[in-house]
């Protein structure tokens, strides 16, 4: 004799719960928006191979070697810590675009029309690999970028940036959230690697 079938009243359950975890999986993941892994990073002396690097502690207390530059309306740390290579963008400016992740980081030079930005950037140079991208505050433009692989090659890109753009870039739709380099260099990045390989705890 066939034994008798087993309830049916879960299914709907079981069937909303499968609906439900399929469309979470074909969503785009949104950026980060939670704590910024840096935090204002504390000053505490200078690296003496010079080039404007600065020694510091992050928000969780590890030494960090960096290089500060300061504009009308935004701070900019580059830097190394105990995480990894970081660029850390603090500003009270709104905010006008949130990329959704993937994405990748690249330096750029904007481009102009009839003397007005376009919203575009023409690449310099890629960062391709896996990085993380933290907004500690939807309405607001800072964000946080942090390279856990290939610091200096991270470190290369933002280089190369000088005098133009670091750009982050959603992968799959023309998204991007950007912030000016000023002095920003090769022989810098150099000297933060050199300060980290020192100093680093």
């Amino acid at each position: 004799m066939a034994s008798a079938m087993p309830p049916l009243r879960n299914v709907p359950i079981l069937c909303a719960i499968v609906v439900l975890a399929q469309l979470v999986l074909q969503q785009p993941a949104l950026a980060q928006i939670g704590a910024d892994p840096i935090g204002r990073i504390a000053q505490t002396g200078s690296y003496p191979g010079g080039h404007g690097v600065l020694i510091g502690r992050d928000a969780s207390g590890t030494t960090v070697c960096y290089r500060r530059e300061e504009g009308d309306s935004h701070r900019l740390d580059i830097g190394v810590g105990a995480i990894g290579a970081f660029v850390r963008l603090e500003t009270p400016e709104p905010r006008d675009a949130l990329p959704r992740l993937p994405v990748r980081a690249y330096a750029g030079v904007e481009e102009v029309r009839n003397d007005r930005s376009t919203g575009r950037f023409t690449p310099l140079l890629a960062y391709e690999d896996e990085i993380t991208y933290v907004v500690p505050d939807r309405t607001l433009g800072s964000f946080v970028l942090v390279a856990t692989r290939e610091a200096a090659r991270f470190l290369a890109v933002v280089a190369a940036a000088r005098g133009n753009f670091l750009v982050v870039e959603q992968r799959n739709a023309a998204v991007r959230d950007y912030v000016a380099v000023y002095q920003f260099d090769r022989t810098a990045a150099e000297a933060i690697l050199a300060c980290r390989q020192r100093h680093g705890t």
